[in-house]
């Protein structure tokens, strides 16, 4: 038995590459006005890559290096400074939302590792 490949998680797969690698303009992914613009795109569209594979187990962000690679190890993930601001609760986000989970995952594309964080979001 073979599994149906996704045309929508592999696309998102490319466009990780392309922007990774500057063929693709993270502004086309996410928009203008972002610091780390490749972060912001990789991470978005890692999201709805896990997302997908994972209906059952949503998440709200995922968290990269500012290149838009995955953090090369767990340690290197969790001694990041947003690592660093979810585990002394300094973490803020736009709507202040209440953050329920956070931690290290694998990579959703096998490139390393990310952090996720799992928000609460009022009704």
């Amino acid at each position: 038995m073979t599994l149906a490949i996704n045309p929508i998680i592999e696309e998102h797969k490319n466009t990780i590459s392309n922007v990774i690698n500057g063929t693709v303009k993270p502004s086309q992914i996410v928009g203008t006005g972002y610091k780390y613009p490749k972060r912001v795109a990789s991470g978005w569209l890692r999201k709805q890559i896990h997302n997908i594979e994972n209906p059952n187990s949503l998440i709200s962000e995922i968290f990269v290096t500012t290149s838009g690679k995955a953090f090369l190890s767990e340690v290197k993930a969790m001694a990041s400074t947003t690592y660093q601001q979810l585990a002394n609760n300094c973490f803020r986000t736009i709507n202040n939302s209440r953050v329920v989970d956070y931690g290290v995952m694998p990579a959703t594309i096998g490139d390393g590792y990310e952090i996720y964080v799992e928000l609460s979001h009022k009704a």
